[in-house]
């Protein structure tokens, strides 16, 4: 089912701003959808990760001060992708992919969005990344044991529910190894941080800026866990002392790395 989603609660904050307004989040989320359904209708196996995977563990949410959308498919589904894209003609479909020179990363995105800059694709976009594998792991910015990553599971990015790696902490222990990507707290939610780089102009635009998670729970809706040894409760902060839903989910099996 859907999770409950209430754009009346948005705010900002100067210290760490948002970058999207609430309309061109729910256009970042009909595209998150909109590819769901493409790999869904045609067999694919994807992934959420990155940000993205990290912006569903600390918010159930897009990160605010994020700003592009990050997918892992196998190589052989990216090149399947680029496939359904030449058999459907353009005015056929909401979407296409920008292939630049076969580099195993993808843009896929609305026709009808603004040019992200001055680039050839638009934005919002998803980042689609190729993923090369033999029968242990897979590899496109580090290696992943497969246990980390099979069966993945379904998690929540704001109303819709996404596959991800089945560990969250197996999946970023593995890119820190190689490297230093993401925050060393257990948690991965001690540090938040907002790169220079602007996906919607493709260009160098904000401050580097690294806050403690902590102050922006109060403008930014949180997830709070509590755990025992088998399960975890997911609360879905507003701030510091409300709650607006509560998952049961099962606990990460690599919580301990």
């Amino acid at each position: 089912l859907p999770l409950p989603y209430f754009y009346s609660l948005w705010k900002t904050l100067v210290l760490l701003p948002r970058l999207y307004t609430p309309c061109e989040h729910k256009v970042m989320i009909n595209l998150l959808s909109t590819f769901h359904q493409l790999c869904k209708s045609n067999n694919i196996t994807y992934m959420i990760c990155d940000g993205t995977l990290l912006g569903s563990y600390r918010n159930h949410d897009i990160l605010p001060y994020d700003d592009d959308l990050d997918i892992l498919v196998s190589e052989y589904d990216r090149l399947l992708l680029l496939r359904i894209r030449d058999s459907i003609a353009d005015d056929q479909r909401s979407w296409t992919i920008f292939s630049p020179n076969n580099n195993s990363l993808d843009k896929f995105y609305f026709r009808e969005s603004k040019k992200a800059g001055s680039m050839k694709w638009n934005w919002p976009f998803i980042d689609l990344f190729g993923f090369q594998e033999n029968s242990t792991h897979i590899w496109f910015e580090a290696p992943v044991d497969k246990k980390y990553i099979f069966p993945l599971v379904l998690r929540p990015i704001a109303s819709q529910w996404l596959w991800s790696p089945r560990s969250i902490f197996g999946y970023y222990r593995s890119l820190q190894k190689r490297h230093n990507l993401y925050a060393v707290a257990p948690s991965f939610g001690q540090t938040c941080l907002q790169q220079r780089y602007s996906h919607r102009y493709e260009r160098t635009t904000q401050n580097f800026v690294v806050v403690n998670c902590s102050q922006l729970h109060n403008i930014y809706p949180y997830i709070r866990r509590t755990c025992n040894e088998t399960k975890c409760f997911e609360y879905l902060m507003i701030n510091e002392t409300t709650p607006m839903y509560s998952l049961n989910t099962d606990k990460d099996a690599y919580a301990h790395l």
